[in-house]
Parts: structure tokens; sequence; C-alpha cells
């Protein structure tokens, strides 16, 4: 492991954060005064910038945070029951600092939880890479295309602060953190219960490694119910709400039904040959690209797992919703070990060709996120 130089550390994060939120706000006030454009769908908020940060899934996870979950569908035929809790929650404790400001609460736990992610990542990071390149790979983390969630509304940050933070105690052999960080993650997002695998094979690792019998065996595993125990809470909340225990998974059907009247869904789609479409799956093939650069790194098995788990997750529903397409950029955004990919390159040209490309993009997914003529 690298020797932490947390001052350089902490300087770089600073400088991130700085100058990604004031391209936010830059762009968000330009577009809001400046571009004729019509907003495809409501935000939480119509104040300047914040109707921007507030726009697609905020709607329902602030309205949550607000009010509770809602018995009836919130727009059309898509009820709130899809996201999952922990984050409305903070963001409801958080608004007593706010003075009851549920979106600026809202916008506080996403961007606070980001900056205590890239710490965390930093800290990983150090396990795996030198401390220059993982002072880097913070930065391609903060520029990927779909890394502009972070910055809004949604769950993203949070998601990504405690995913990385369940890595960081497994690989420091602190089990109890690792599963109280994991079931928060499950409670955060339903993906969070996929990175139980890449946490099982690090336990399977500690015990004499991933490709033994004998190490899958070990009592620690035991650990990870967390996360089924997290998606089960959950399920008892929408149980004891609403008699629907599966709820989060019927609230699905609507979005996968984008585009079909008789369902009561008569959201637009888009052609499979529009531009955005075609830059979506462009994404997908980037990050598909990364993944098999992941294993040529020679980096561990789990991370390997994480971003195979991520990936194949994300490829696999969209067969079942052809919707998710649209999320691509920022479900991939979360799977940090492809920032460490693009952090290893050796040539110096890509540093700064590498970089911008990846904020050009991320000034693009803003735009697009911005004007909701593509919900992140």
């Amino acid at each position: 492991m690298q020797a932490m130089r947390w001052r350089e550390a902490g300087a770089a994060i600073a400088a991130l954060f700085v100058v990604s939120r004031g391209i936010l706000v830059l762009l968000a006030l330009f577009l809001e005064n400046n571009i004729p454009l019509g907003y495809a769908g409501p935000a939480f908020d119509e104040r300047i910038v914040l109707r921007s940060l507030t726009g697609s899934d905020s709607v329902y996870l602030l309205g949550i945070a607000a009010e509770g979950y809602h018995a009836e569908p919130v727009s059309q035929a898509f009820r709130d029951w899809a996201f999952f809790p922990l984050y409305p929650l903070v963001t409801r404790a958080a608004s007593v600092l706010t003075l009851g400001d549920i979106t600026i609460a809202g916008i506080l736990v996403a961007n606070l939880a980001f900056v205590a992610a890239l710490a965390v990542l930093y800290r990983l990071a150090l396990n795996h890479l030198d401390h220059d390149r993982a002072v880097r790979s913070l930065a391609f983390v903060t520029f990927a295309p779909g890394a502009v969630a972070f910055a809004m509304a949604y769950t993203d940050s949070l998601f990504l602060l405690l995913a990385a933070g369940a890595f960081l105690a497994a690989e420091h052999r602190r089990w109890w953190l690792m599963a109280v960080l994991y079931g928060l993650a499950t409670l955060t997002r339903a993906q969070g219960l996929l990175i139980g695998l890449p946490l099982a094979v690090l336990i399977a690792n500690d015990m004499g490694g991933w490709r033994h019998v004998e190490s899958w065996r070990s009592r620690r595993m035991f650990w990870l119910l967390a996360g089924p125990l997290g998606f089960g809470a959950f399920a008892l909340l929408l149980g004891l709400s609403f008699g629907e225990p599966f709820g989060m998974l019927k609230a699905q059907e609507a979005w996968s039904n984008i585009g079909r009247p008789a369902t009561g869904n008569t959201t637009p789609v888009l052609d499979r040959f529009d531009p955005i479409v075609l830059l979506l799956i462009g994404i997908l093939c980037l990050y598909t690209f990364l993944l098999v650069y992941l294993r040529h790194d020679r980096f561990p098995a789990a991370h390997v797992v994480l971003v195979a788990v991520m990936w194949i997750g994300t490829f696999g529903a969209m067969f079942l919703n052809t919707s998710l397409l649209q999320s691509v950029a920022r479900y991939m955004a979360v799977a940090w070990p492809f920032s460490w990919v693009l952090a290893k390159r050796k040539a110096r040209w890509f540093e700064l060709v590498g970089l911008a490309g990846l904020a050009a993009l991320f000034v693009v997914f803003a735009a697009l996120h911005f004007t909701q003529a593509l919900a992140p």
C-alpha cells in the first residue's frame, strides 16, 4: 500500500469538486435562461438552477423525503415504490439543517456524499495504485459521463460512498462495518444486492483464495446476509404500508411499459437510431472495452467481479426494460475500477486528452439531463 498524502489528495478533491460543480451551475444557468427548450418532464423545484438538479427521478425521491411513499402513482403510471428509502430518509433528516427545504437538503446530501466518496476512493485506490494515479483516478470518476448524477438529487453519490466504503472495510477485515455499509447500500438502490458477490470474493481471498472451495465455506460469509436483510426491510415497509411487499418490482413495470398508452403511460420514446440512443450505445461500448482492460491490468479479482456484475446487471436489465439504456452512463459511473484502468495508462498524452474527452461527454450529458432530453 502506498503512503497516504491526505493534504495533496484533499486539495485535489476540493479542486475537482469546485470545478465540476462550477461547470454544472454555469451550464444550468445558460440553458435555463438562454436556450428556448421545452422541458420534457417536471422538476421537483422550479427555482433557478435547482430545477436542473431536481428533474426526472428527483421528483420521486424528494417527494418521498417530503411526504413519504404514496399509495397512488405520482405521475401517469409511475409509482414511487420503485425507489429505495435510504436517500429520502437521509434527505429528510438533513432538511432540519436547511430549515425544512427538502430540495436544498437533497442536493446537499448528494454532493457531500460525493466528496466523502472521493476521499474513500482515494484511500481504497492506494491499496492498488500509487498516490499520483490514485489522485488521477478521482478526476476520471468526477468527470465520467454519468457523473452528472452525483451532483443531482439522486441516489448515486450515496450509493457510491456506501459501496466503496464496504469494499474498504472488507479489505481491512472490518467485517461488521462491511456488513453495515453493504446493508445500507442495498437500502439505497436495488443494485446494492449485486455488490454482495465481489464482497464474497474478498472474504474468500482472505480465507485462502477465491479459487478454493473451502474458502467459500467461511462463517464470515454470514456477514453478507446484511444485503438481503436490507432488501427485506424495504419489502416489509411496503408490505405493511400498502400490502405490496414486492411493490418495488411491480412499480418497475411502468418504466418497462414506457410509450404504451394502453398501460396509462404516454411518455415519448426515442427512435432506435436517434443520436442520443447512438450516444448511449457508444458509452456502453466504451465501458465494455474498459472491462476487458480491467483484467488485462491484473486488478484484484473482487474489483473485476464488481465491474462485471454491474455491467451484466445493467446490460441484462435492458433486455427486460429497454428504457434503462438511458441510465447506462450513471450506472457505470459508480463502478470505480473503471477509473483505475484510465488512471493507469502510461502514455503521457492520455492524462490530458483522455480526461478532456470524458469532460466533454460530461458536459454533453449534463446538457441532456438538465433539459430532460435524456432522463439520467
